[in-house]
């Protein structure tokens, strides 16, 4: 229980029912086990098994002048506990630009908003906080969810791949969402 409340005191953003936090190294095995889940795992293509020390790797500060992946832990305050991964991926500081994404690993909190609060709190502090020009988003078709995620924090389609990838024995489209700092702007407003 003294881990749980170390992690909650650290919350980096906060939120209605989450608070965004640092990713915490003793929680590995936890994002290894969603990595794995197949429910998971689907959509977001870990198509290989994700064994503990990759995914340790993957989440290891990079060697890098200027970091280009900002990730965050999805704390549910109610139940104290990690519950997904948020944050952006590929940032361009030259064109301020940036990739987010989002996974609820507990299937559990699935369908219940946080999703769509955990893509609101990142979507605003790339914004707010590190002055980015636009944010993407993807989803494949059949992930009906994560569609109605990105268009609940105001993404905007802009383009179709088709036939991206092989999922469940067919080949589905994959669909890139995005969205501009000044319409960000008037959707708060």
């Amino acid at each position: 229980m003294k881990e749980s409340r170390e992690i909650a005191a650290i919350s980096f953003i906060k939120g209605e029912e989450i608070d965004l936090c640092p990713l915490n190294v003793n929680h590995i095995n936890l994002y290894t086990k969603w990595m794995n889940n197949p429910q998971v795992r689907k959509y977001m293509r870990y198509n290989i098994p994700q064994t503990f020390e990759e995914v340790k790797k993957m989440f290891e500060p990079k060697k890098e002048e200027v970091k280009r992946d900002v990730y965050f832990e999805i704390w549910h305050k109610k139940d104290n506990k990690s519950i997904g991964l948020v944050g952006f991926i590929r940032i361009d500081w030259f064109t301020r630009n940036a990739h987010t994404f989002y996974l609820i690993g507990e299937t559990d909190y699935w369908g219940q908003g946080i999703a769509s609060e955990a893509g609101k709190l990142v979507v605003s502090y790339g914004f707010n906080e590190l002055n980015l020009h636009k944010i993407t988003a993807r989803s494949f078709f059949p992930n009906k969810a994560a569609i109605r995620v990105a268009e609940k924090i105001g993404f905007k389609h802009e383009i179709t791949h088709k036939k991206e990838a092989y999922i469940d024995g067919e080949y589905v489209d994959l669909l890139n969402f995005a969205i501009f700092k000044d319409e960000w702007l008037n959707i708060k407003e």
